[in-house]
C-alpha cells in the first residue's frame, strides 16, 4: 500500500502547488479555500497511510475523513468571521 500512500501525497502537493503556486493571483481567496477540499484530504490520508499504513487502511481513511472535518469546522465556521 506504501505505493498509493506516496502516489496520492506526491499528487496532492502537486495540486496545492499548481493552486498556490501558478494561479496564486488569477484566484480569489475564496477559490483558494473552496480548492483545499480537493488537495487536503489527499494529503492527510498519504501522511498518515506512510505513518499508520502497517496497522490497516482503516487508520489512513480515518484521518483523512477528520482532517476534512477540522477543514470544514475551520473553513465554514471560523474563517468567514476573521
Amino acid at each position: 500500500m506504501k505505493p498509493v500512500y506516496k502516489t496520492v501525497l506526491f499528487v496532492s502537493i502537486a495540486i496545492a502547488v499548481v493552486i498556490y503556486g501558478l494561479f496564486f493571483s488569477k484566484l480569489s481567496e475564496t477559490a483558494m479555500v473552496r480548492w483545499s477540499y480537493f488537495w487536503f484530504p489527499g494529503v492527510v490520508y498519504g501522511i498518515a497511510g506512510l505513518m499508520f499504513g502497517d496497522k490497516g487502511a482503516k487508520r489512513p481513511v480515518m484521518a483523512a475523513l477528520a482532517g476534512v472535518f477540522v477543514l470544514v469546522i475551520f473553513f465554514e465556521g471560523i474563517f468567514p468571521s476573521l
